[in-house]
């Protein structure tokens, strides 16, 4: 038989809370699931798809060889539709008036946050894939997987900075949500993006300040000093985002210092992409 004391230490092991690391963890695996199932990536993928295919399969669709340049199209999209999902999902409980009851929870909203800014990794691991296939599916029917860089995936930047691109923008929609929890406000933000996209991708050569831009085509021959130098660039600018999402005046003392912090190394990785 079980004594009283084991018995009672059994019990209020079971109920205590779980350790906030590990709550966060377990968060962020189920808001992972629920961002790249949500219907704006599922409708990216899709297109990506659909868009994908005549070129890859057929000759009537384009005369050219080399199609890579689907691949990066394709892992835009669907970062463009990552950027949308979180920020629904992440608004979803203030926009319905519900965000007291998460309030009344052990979980606090910055951690939260940190669960939804770890859930990004899950459309990161999907961009990637996504990548990866395609340029297999693109070998595969015989067509040349360069890009409009003239190079192929492996070894590819654009294997890095397109889940980079994507995990960016996962963070750009949590930050839009925390402060601006209006339905209108996500979509705003990506037309906003898709402009300046479109913009930058149309730009006549490769200007130099290209590679400030997250979107921007990749610099293949600057060589692996400057690749890595946009790479934390790219990640200084998502610790920006994510410390302006978890930034409340006054009060987030540590959010204010890595806030400072992703400034200085963005402004500083991006003036040396300017003078190197």
């Amino acid at each position: 038989m079980i004594a009283a004391g084991d018995l009672r230490t059994h019990l209020e092991q079971a109920a205590a809370p779980p350790s906030p690391a590990r709550a966060v963890a377990t968060l962020a695996r189920v808001e992972g699931r629920r961002l790249v199932t949500h219907p704006a990536i599922i409708v990216a993928l899709a297109l990506a798809l659909v868009q994908s295919l005549p070129f890859i399969f057929s000759s009537d669709s384009t005369a050219e060889h080399n199609v890579g340049w689907l691949v990066q199209v394709s892992a835009l999209f669907v970062s463009f539709a990552a950027l949308l999902a979180v920020n629904l999902l992440a608004s979803q409980s203030r926009r319905d008036g519900s965000e007291e009851l998460f309030l009344a929870t052990p979980m606090s909203l910055a951690r939260r946050t940190i669960a939804w800014a770890l859930a990004g990794a899950w459309a990161m691991g999907t961009v990637a894939l996504l990548v990866l296939i395609g340029d297999l599916a693109i070998r595969a029917a015989g067509k040349g997987a360069a890009t409009d860089t003239g190079r192929v995936l492996f070894p590819m930047f654009d294997l890095v900075q397109g889940p980079l691109l994507a995990g960016l923008f996962v963070l750009i929609g949590i930050a839009v949500a925390r402060k601006l929890p209006k339905t209108v406000a996500g979509p705003l933000a990506l037309v906003v993006l898709f402009v300046a996209g479109n913009y930058v991708l149309n730009a006549e050569g490769n200007p130099t300040w290209l590679r400030l831009t997250p979107f921007g085509p990749t610099f293949l021959d600057d060589g692996g000093a400057l690749q890595a130098l946009h790479v934390l660039y790219l990640v200084a600018l998502g610790g920006v985002f994510l410390a302006l999402a978890l930034y409340r005046p006054g009060r987030s003392a540590k959010a204010g210092a890595w806030l400072a912090g992703g400034l200085s190394i963005a402004t500083v990785s991006g003036a040396l992409q300017l003078i190197l």
